[in-house]
Parts: C-alpha cells; structure tokens; sequence
C-alpha cells in the first residue's frame, strides 16, 4: 500500500508493491515521444517509447528499451538495425496507435522505408537510423544501444509525455528575460501574454484540483466522461490524450471513489456521485476565474472573450467525441 506520509507528497514509499504509483512519480520526469520502427524478412515492426535517449556523440550513439514481453520484439532482435522517429505536436493519436498490440500498426500511416529497411514515418520532427550495436539485461525490460548513421530533423514543435498524458512543448517566459525594451515594443505579443496566463492558471487549477480530491489526470478522464458519456477505456484514454496504462489507473482509482460507473456493455459514465464532484471542481474553478476578474466590467469581459475567440480559442466549435462505428 502506498505510503503517503512525507509531508506535501501526493503519494510515497517504497517502489515493491506500489509499481502504478512509482511510475506516476517517474512520470513527473518529461519526455519525448518516439516510435521506433524495423523491419525483417518483409515484416515490420513499430513500438510508442519514450525511452530514448543520447549515448555518446563519438562515436554517435542512442538507446532506447523495450518489454521483455513484447511481441514486436522478435523483429527487432531479427534486424540489423532500426529507426527513431521522434514524434511532433499533432502525432500523438499515431503515439497511441502504435502503443497498441495485435492490430496492424502501419495501416492508414504515411512511411517510406529508411536506407537500411526501417520504416520512416512522416511528418515527424526528428528521424534517427541506426544499427543495433547491444543489448543489456534491464531488469523486466531490455536495454537496446544502437549507432546512429543517418539522421534528419524538421521544423515541428516536439511531442512531450508528461505524467501520464501528452502535452505541448510550452516555451518559458520566465526563463529569460524578453527583449521586448530593445524592441522598443509597449506590449508583449499575445502568444507571450496566453503562454504567461496558461503557466499560471493551470498551476492554480492544479491545487483547486487536489483542494476536492481529483489528480489532474482524473479531473481530465472526468471532464471528457462528461462531455461523451459512454465511452470506453480505450476511447476516453485517446480523447484525454493519457496513454492506455495511466488511464486504467485513473479509472480505477475514480470507480473506487464511486465516481464513475460501467454500462452493461463495459462503457464508462459518471455516477451522480461524480457529477457532483464534477460540478464541485466546476465551481471552484469559476469562483477563482471570476475572483480575478471582479474589477472589470461585464462589457470588458465579452469584449475580452471576442479577442480570445479571434486567435482560436472558441468551443462550441469543437464535436463532443463518439466511439467509431
């Protein structure tokens, strides 16, 4: 059972016997997102791994780690080599397709093959050939190193794995100072403004969160649940864009509160008992939202509201999802 007794953590202890919440602790480090890819004798073979990571630059060396288990394995052990295929912005339905077993992972997937066989997927930002130099044993996985020969990289904003669910590369504002005053310029861009207030939100909307008992990954598989009733783990893990293992255990973790319920048919809905949290959050959060705004005027707000809606930011735009036929 997880220890939760260190002051201020959500969850501690040690890792024997609380594996889900030692990974959502290893989850708190960002990644990347790849698909590594081979091909053998005809066959290819493509694996969701955020694993990857730089070796050595001389000679020029990667590595990345896979499943004991895994059925794709046999065709990366067959092949003399493989391909990183790090995945941009837009890709992480692609990230979720290729994190699934026993469906034909390639189909509808734009790729040609690389120099040495492994498939290239396109619209990436970054691709890496490789020949498989070694393998280390890796407890319950395997630890593949291989030697880059080939690389390319594109002008696309990164995927990033961030406890338990895709997100964006967000740049820091804070990081270092803006050269806005040598610009001369009397106001930051709205990009820096909306990065700014997102970073700040979203921390807040974090606490108010914890304050009525969600994880934020709860409070998103809830707010989806509500939004399309009905679906099933697999579909409201892609529409929540958490990957399928966080979000079974968020699941989980929300039918033992009593919060959300299965169908006959195995779909998920939320209880009454979960609307009320929903609806609890909700009221959190607009109460904080409207604390910060008292001191405009309701004519400020709307025309506030016109100009987020000019850059994109509207929803009544945006379809509520529904499992495919």
């Amino acid at each position: 059972m997880t220890n939760s007794n260190r002051p201020g953590a959500l969850e501690s202890g040690a890792p024997q016997g609380n594996s889900d919440a030692f990974r959502r602790a290893l989850g708190h480090f960002s990644t990347g997102v790849t698909i590594i890819t081979a091909e053998s004798d005809g066959v290819r073979a493509g694996i969701t791994a955020n694993s990857f990571n730089s070796v050595s630059l001389d000679p020029p060396l990667v590595l990345w780690s896979v499943k004991k288990t895994s059925t794709s394995w046999p065709i990366f052990a067959a092949a003399k080599s493989f391909a990183i295929n790090v995945l941009a912005s837009d890709q992480a339905q692609l990230a979720s397709q290729f994190a699934k077993s026993g469906t034909d992972k390639f189909k509808d997937v734009d790729w040609e093959p690389g120099a040495t066989g492994a498939p290239l997927l396109a619209g990436v930002t970054a691709q890496f050939e490789c020949a498989r130099r070694a393998e280390y044993e890796g407890g319950d996985h395997l630890i593949v190193v291989g030697e880059v020969s080939y690389f390319a990289r594109y002008e696309r904003r990164p995927l990033v794995f961030s406890q338990g669910r895709f997100s964006l590369a967000i740049d820091n504002v804070d990081a270092a100072p803006t050269n806005a005053d040598q610009r001369g310029d009397q106001y930051p861009t709205f990009l820096t403004m909306f990065r700014r207030a997102f970073l700040q939100r979203a921390s807040e909307f974090r606490e108010e969160a914890h304050s009525v008992g969600f994880t934020m990954n709860e409070s998103r598989l809830m707010y989806h649940l509500e939004l399309s009733p009905g679906l099933s783990l697999e579909g409201l893990a892609r529409v929540s864009l958490l990957d399928l293992d966080t979000a079974t255990d968020g699941i989980a973790s929300l039918e033992r509160k009593e919060w959300i319920g299965r169908g006959s048919d195995g779909s998920l809905q939320l209880t009454v008992l979960g609307l009320e949290q929903n609806a609890k959050l909700g009221r959190l959060a607009h109460a904080a939202e409207a604390n910060k705004l008292m001191r405009f005027s309701a004519a400020q707000i709307s025309k506030t509201r016109e100009i987020i809606e000019a850059f994109g930011g509207r929803l009544d735009n945006i379809p509520a999802y529904r499992e495919p036929e």
